[in-house]
C-alpha cells in the first residue's frame, strides 16, 4: 500500500529515481564507457549526417554540372553550324572567297564540338537526343560542302536558291533539335541550383546543430561523471579524513558501483572502530581500575611490611647498643643493613608505582647542577673509598641551572654513582661531568671504568628487576634501580640513555630541560633537615614521654631504647581516645603518635590535641610507615614538630629527643624542627 507521500509524487518522479538508482549501481567502468559514449555516438551521428548531406551535395553539383557542360556543348555545335551556314550565303552572293574564313574555321573546330557534345550527351545520359542532333549537324555540314561545290562551278545564284533553302531548312531543324536538347538541361541546372541551395542549408544548420548537440552531450557527461563519480570520490575521501580522525562520517547515497562499496567499507570501520573504541574504553578502564588496586595494594602492603621491620630494625638496634661479642655484633650489622636494604627495595618500588598511576609528586624549580654533583659525591665518596675508586668532578660551568626536582635528581644521581661504583673494578675512577646542549638542555653524565656493557644488553638493563647475571656475584642489588632512575628522568620531561663499550666502561647520561643560568645559590628546597641537636642534657633532666600506638613490638622497641635514658619516663596507650585522655591527664613533655589507630586516625589526635590549650604546645612526633609526601607535608602544616617513617631510626629519634629536652630545660617553648626521614 503505498503512502500518501508516494501516491501524490508527481508522474515520472519513480522513474527518474529508478533511472537515478540504475545510474549509481553501474560499476565504474561502464559508466566511464558512457560518458564517454555519449558525446562520441552523438559527434558520430553528427558527422555520418554531415557526410550524408555532403554526398547529396556533390551528387546534385555533378547532375547540374554535366547539364550545364551538355547545354554549352550543343550551343557550340549550333553556333560552329550557323557560322558556318552564314559563311557560305555571304560567299554564294559574293563570290568572294573571304567570306569562307568561317566556314573553313568551322570545319576545323567542329569534329571536336561534336565529340565534347558526345561526351556530355553520355554523362548527361541523353545519348539519343545527341545523336539525333549529331546527325542533323552532319547533313548540315554535308549540304554547305554540296553548295560550296556549286559555287565553284560557276552556276547563277537563281541556281543555287533551292540548295540555299534547304541549307535552310536543315538549319532551322537543327536549332529546333538544339533547343530540344539544351531545354531539358537548363531547367535541370535551376532545379539542380535549389535542390542545393536547400543542402547547404541543411548542412549549415547540421553544422550548429551538432555543435550544440557535442556541446550538450558534453555537458551531460561531465554530469553524470560529477554525478556518479566525482562528488561521491570526494565524499568518500572526506569520509575517509573524518574516519581517521575518529569524527561521524557525512551522509552517502548508497549505491552498487564501487564508490558505493567504499562508503560501505568506511561504514563497517566506522562501526568496527566505535566497536574497538568501546572495548579499548573498557580495557583502559578496567587497567585503571587495575592500576589503583595494585597501587593500594603496594601501598597496604608498603604498611604492612614498613610496620614489621620497624620492630626488626628497632631492636637490632638495640642490640647494637647493647655490650656484645664481636661475632654477635657483626651479625646483628648485618641484619640491619639487610633490613635497610629490605627498606630501599620497598621505597624504590613505591616510587614506581606512583610515576605508573601519575601520582609522583614533583616541584620543578631552577636547580643549580654543579653544588648538587658536589653533594652527592660527598656522600657517596665513603663507599668508593672502601673500593679505592677515585671520583672525579668535571663541571666547569658553576651557573649552570635544570628545571627539575632537586631531591629526585639527587635520587637519580646517588643511584647511577652508587651502580658506578659497585661494578667497577677496584682501584678504577668514575667521572661525572655537566654540560650545556645546544637544544636547550642540560646533560649530567657520570662515566665508570668498568667492564661496560654489550650492545645486546644497553636497554635490558632498563627492564626491572634485569641485573645481567650480577644476581649470581657478590654485588648487591635488586635491578629495579636504574628502571626507577629513568621513570625519574621522564616524569621531570627528560631522558636517560647509556653508550658502553664492552671492556671500557660505560656512561649514563641525564638530559634535561635548561634553566636560566643562577648566578645566586639558592637554598635548598626538599625536606627541611633538623636543627643541630643541642648538647645531652643532664640525666635530671629525663622526659615525659606517650606514645599512642596499637602494636606491641613498636610500643617494646621505645620502652627497651628509652631506658638507656636516665629519668625518662614512658606512658602508653593504645588507643586515640585513651591517649588523648592521658595526655589530658598527665601532659607529657613530649607525644609520638602512630597514624593508624583502632578507633581514631592519628591526624584527628593531633588536631584535637592542639584545639586543647592544655596540651596544644605539647610537641608531637609522628611516627608513621605512610611515606606519602603528601601525608607528611599535610600533618607537618597541622601542627606535627616532626615526621619519622618508620621503620625508625633511632638515634634520629633521640635527637629529637634530646631537642625536647634540652629546650624543656631552658624553659622554652620548642620551635617546630621538621625532619622529614627519607621515603
Amino acid at each position: 500500500m503505498r503512502s500518501r507521500g508516494a501516491s501524490s509524487a508527481p508522474p515520472g518522479t519513480d522513474q527518474a529515481r529508478g533511472l537515478r538508482h540504475w545510474w549509481l549501481d553501474l560499476s565504474l567502468r561502464a559508466k566511464g564507457l558512457i560518458v564517454v559514449a555519449v558525446p562520441l555516438i552523438a559527434l558520430m551521428g553528427i558527422i555520418s549526417a554531415n557526410l550524408v548531406l555532403q554526398q547529396s551535395e556533390s551528387n546534385e553539383r555533378n547532375i547540374s554540372t554535366n547539364a550545364r557542360n551538355l547545354a554549352d556543348a550543343a550551343n557550340q555545335v549550333l553556333t560552329a553550324a550557323v557560322n558556318a551556314e552564314t559563311s557560305m550565303r555571304g560567299y554564294a552572293l559574293s563570290r568572294d572567297p573571304v567570306f569562307l574564313a568561317p566556314y573553313t574555321l568551322t570545319l576545323t573546330q567542329i569534329g571536336a564540338e561534336r565529340t565534347a557534345l558526345r561526351r556530355a550527351a553520355v554523362a548527361a545520359g541523353v545519348g539519343r537526343q545527341q545523336q539525333t542532333v549529331d546527325a542533323t549537324t552532319g547533313q548540315e555540314l554535308a549540304e554547305l560542302a554540296q553548295l560550296r561545290s556549286a559555287i565553284s562551278d560557276g552556276p547563277s545564284a537563281q541556281n543555287l536558291l533551292p540548295a540555299l533553302l534547304n541549307g535552310k531548312t536543315t538549319m532551322d531543324l537543327l536549332r529546333r533539335q538544339v533547343a530540344d536538347l539544351a531545354a531539358g538541361p537548363t531547367a535541370l541546372v535551376t532545379v539542380q541550383h535549389d535542390k542545393l541551395t536547400t543542402l547547404q542549408t541543411r548542412i549549415e544548420v547540421l553544422d550548429i546543430a551538432g555543435l550544440v548537440l557535442a556541446l550538450l552531450a558534453g555537458l551531460a557527461g561531465v554530469a553524470l561523471f560529477s554525478s556518479g563519480i566525482a562528488s561521491r570520490v570526494s565524499v568518500n575521501a572526506e569520509n575517509a579524513r573524518r574516519l581517521g580522525e575518529g569524527l561521524p562520517l557525512e551522509p552517502i547515497i548508497p549505491a552498487g558501483d564501487e564508490i558505493g562499496r567504499l562508503a560501505d567499507s568506511h561504514l563497517r570501520a566506522e562501526q568496527l572502530l566505535a566497536r574497538r573504541a568501546a572495548e579499548l574504553t573498557e580495557a583502559r578502564d578496567t587497567a585503571v581500575r587495575a592500576t589503583q588496586a595494585k597501587n593500594s595494594f603496594l601501598s597496604s602492603t608498603s604498611h604492612e611490611l614498613r610496620t614489621p621491620l620497624n620492630a626488626i630494625l628497632g631492636f637490632t638496634q638495640l642490640l647494637q647498643l647493647s655490650e656484645l661479642s664481636e661475632e654477635d655484633s657483626d651479625g646483628v650489622d648485618r641484619i640491619l643493613a639487610a633490613g635497610r636494604h629490605l627498606l630501599a627495595l620497598i621505597n624504590e618500588l613505591i616510587d614506581i608505582a606512583r610515576i605508573e598511576s601519575g601520582d609522583l609528586g614533583l616541584s620543578l624549580e631552577p636547580v643549580l647542577v654543579r653544588p648538587l654533583i658536589e653533594e652527592c659525591c660527598r656522600l657517596m665518596a665513603p663507599m668508593a673509598a672502601e673500593r679505592s675508586i677515585r671520583i672525579i668532578r668535571d663541571c666547569a660551568h658553576p651557573a649552570l641551572a635544570a628545571f627539575v626536582d632537586r631531591q629526585r635528581l639527587a635520587q637519580i644521581l646517588v643511584n647511577l654513582i652508587s651502580n658506578a661504583v659497585k661494578y667497577n673494578h677496584k682501584g678504577g675512577s668514575i667521572t661525572i661531568s655537566c654540560a650545556e646542549e645546544g637544544t636547550g638542555q642540560v646533560t649530567v653524565t657520570v662515566t665508570d671504568t668498568g667492564p661496560g656493557l654489550a650492545a645486546d644488553d644497553l636497554e635490558r638493563i632498563f627492564v626491572p628487576f634485569e641485573r645481567l647475571g650480577a644476581e649470581r656475584t657478590a654485588v648487591e642489588g635488586t635491578g629495579i634501580g636504574l628502571p626507577l632512575a629513568r621513570a625519574l628522568t621522564e616524569a621531570m620531561k627528560g631522558h636517560l640513555t647509556v653508550s658502553s663499550v664492552l671492556g671500557q666502561g660505560a656512561a649514563f647520561t641525564v638530559s634535561l630541560t635548561r634553566a636560566p643560568d643562577l648566578l645566586h645559590v639558592p637554598k635548598p628546597s626538599p625536606a627541611p633537615a633538623r636543627r643541630a641537636v643541642p648538647p645531652r642534657v643532664p640525666a635530671g633532666a629525663g622526659l615525659s614521654i606517650l606514645s599512642i600506638d596499637d602494636n606491641p613490638a613498636n610500643l617494646e622497641v621505645i620502652a627497651r631504647y628509652l631506658r638507656g635514658r636516665p629519668g625518662t619516663r614512658l606512658l602508653s596507650a593504645i588507643s586515640g581516645r585513651a591517649g588523648l585522655d592521658c595526655a589530658v591527664r598527665d601532659v607529657p613533655d613530649v607525644i609520638l603518635l602512630d597514624l593508624h589507630l583502632p578507633d581514631l586516625q592519628g591526624d584527628e589526635v593531633l588536631n584535637e590535641l592542639k584545639a586543647d590549650p592544655a596540651t596544644a604546645g605539647i610537641p608531637v612526633i609522628v611516627l608513621s610507615a605512610d611515606a606519602s609526601r603528601g601525608v607528611i607535608h599535610r600533618l607537618l602544616a597541622g601542627g606535627a614538630f616532626a615526621y619519622l617513617t618508620k621503620p625508625i631510626e633511632l638515634a634520629e629519634l633521640g635527637g629529637l629527643l634530646d631537642t625536647c629536652a634540652a629546650t624543656r630545660a631552658q624553659d622554652q617553648q620548642p620551635q617546630p624542627a621538621i625532619r622529614i626521614a627519607p621515603a
